[in-house]
């Protein structure tokens, strides 16, 4: 049974299954995954039988059913992705660090 919450995962590494399988277990619909190439999101939403594959992080932006994007990617890419997910309106579950430098943490906060 799932929750009320949709999610997309950014990141189809080691930790992006691993958020996958978390919400899974969690009641929450994971809707789809996004990578750094649309064969590669493909290739994760079959090993991981989701719904969708985006081609690209914009793309899981528009994606109005999502509530929160949990991004497992490398860490030089949390601070400009997460201010992305919040422009966007939706909610942002980041891997650790939130960010390169104090003053990008502290500009997200």
């Amino acid at each position: 049974m799932y929750s009320s919450i949709t999610a997309g995962v950014a990141g189809t590494g080691f930790i992006g299954p691993v958020h996958v399988e978390g919400l899974r277990r969690l009641g929450v619909r994971v809707k789809g995954i996004s990578s750094a190439t649309l064969a590669l999101a493909e290739q994760a939403r079959q090993q991981l039988n989701l719904e969708h594959a985006y081609a690209n992080f914009e793309e899981m932006l528009e994606d109005d059913e999502l509530n929160v994007i949990h991004l497992a990617v490398p860490n030089v890419l949390h601070y400009p992705m997460v201010k992305q997910v919040l422009a966007a309106g939706k909610h942002v579950m980041c891997e650790k660090p939130l960010a390169m430098t104090s003053e990008q943490g502290e500009e997200l906060v």
